[in-house]
């Protein structure tokens, strides 16, 4: 039966129940998406939650002392690097909806030694923070979670301060080329792959909010058998793709993207 993922409330219902109990199964990957390096300053509890699509981190650019906005912190993997960028005289906000994830987040952060990590519940389509407050926002398969899209963005264009940047990965797929019987399952959206945009609705969505210089720095096919290390596509998802997807389209099913974007220093 087809349902209407797009119905706001049903949506983040869904993304709390897929959440809420991630296993601690997902380490491959952390280490298909970060170096050796990267995850050897990363404690252990969150580098088995890893559910990241990219790794934006490497672009993002963060400098001592700036005030990062993490959205959707998920296990922590990004904060604690962004907290470790921008070291004591900084600010990491690690932004997410579900407790769970503010926790988990919490004890990354503590058990790497960070005092400059603070958690904050809250929603991407209303940020509680004022105008003009963070200087980077980061986020990492997450914008596709959200229902209203162009109200996340205009969001993050209103936290940050003139001169601000945005650095983002998320999963772009062409909807029309994806069987409806996958695109219907609810752990289709909880994937970022039902609720995805197309690159080019991310960038328009992005310039409407007011954002200039976007570039996409990274583009990386995602295979099923990438998406099979998610735990957040069931089985029954899998099993479709597999059955529904011409064989020479398993190996890219969707784009992982790294994208990157600014405020103008004079709005």
């Amino acid at each position: 039966m087809t349902r209407d993922l797009m119905n706001t409330a049903e949506v983040k219902e869904l993304v709390r129940d897929a959440y809420r109990n991630v296993p601690p199964t997902t380490e491959a990957v952390a280490r298909k998406l970060y170096s050796e390096d990267e995850l050897a300053r990363i404690p252990r509890s969150a580098v088995q939650r890893a559910l990241g699509v990219a790794n934006h981190m490497r672009h993002a650019g963060i400098r001592p002392g700036e005030t990062v906005l993490d959205l959707g912190s998920g296990g922590g993997i990004d904060t604690v690097l962004a907290a470790q960028h921008t070291g004591p005289t900084g600010d990491v906000i690690a932004l997410d909806f579900l407790p769970e994830m503010l926790e988990r987040t919490a004890t990354a952060a503590a058990e790497a030694g960070l005092r400059n990590v603070r958690t904050l519940d809250g929603e991407l389509e209303a940020i509680p923070l004022p105008e003009d407050s963070v200087d980077v926002i980061i986020s990492n398969g997450v914008v596709n979670l959200a229902a209203r899209k162009a109200r996340v963005m205009a969001e993050c264009a209103r936290v940050l301060r003139p001169g601000g940047r945005l650095c983002v990965s998320d999963l772009t797929v062409a909807q029309d080329e994806l069987p409806a019987e996958v695109l219907t399952q609810p752990a289709a959206w909880a994937g970022c792959v039902a609720g995805s945009l197309e690159e080019g609705d991310f960038v328009t969505k992005l310039e409407r909010a007011g954002f200039s210089g976007i570039e996409v720095l990274s583009r990386e096919p995602m295979s099923i058998d990438d998406c099979a290390l998610y735990p957040l596509f069931s089985d029954e998802v899998i099993r479709l793709m597999r059955e529904l997807i011409p064989a020479e389209r398993h190996s890219a099913v969707a784009t992982s993207i790294v994208l990157a974007a600014g405020m103008p220093a004079d709005r």
